[in-house]
């Protein structure tokens, strides 16, 4: 397989996994946060940036980062999230987490009939 086509495939596999019937979010959660320090995720997005165009961050990198300061602020301060007005967001992510539940669930039927691995 081609090294691009197994970078993909690690990223598919990681929304593969939160289908796992003994997922544990919290603990994906506290090992993210124990490993990267929101300085250093600032810097990780900086390093993916194009390098041609390295004085503009892409709109999707400032909000992610802006998302994941938020989510560190909003835990540090213990606020309550349930305000938040997202039914309408998480609805179609649950959608497309079914989808990779169903695709999970295929590949677990053919794997262990699978003799080339």
């Amino acid at each position: 397989m081609k090294p691009k086509c197994n970078y993909i495939l690690a990223l598919e596999r990681t929304l593969y996994d939160v289908n796992e019937a003994d997922y544990e979010p919290l603990k994906d959660i506290e090992s993210f946060w124990k490993q990267y320090s929101i300085g250093l995720i600032r810097d990780n997005i900086i390093e993916l940036q194009p390098k041609g165009n390295s004085e503009t961050l892409s709109g999707f990198s400032l909000d992610l980062l802006r998302a994941l300061a938020a989510y560190l602020t909003a835990h540090l301060s213990n606020l309550d999230l349930t305000p938040l007005s997202l039914l309408e967001v998480f609805e179609a992510s649950k959608e497309e987490l079914k989808a990779t539940k169903e695709i999970s669930d295929f590949f677990d039927r053919v794997s262990p009939s699978n003799t080339n691995s």
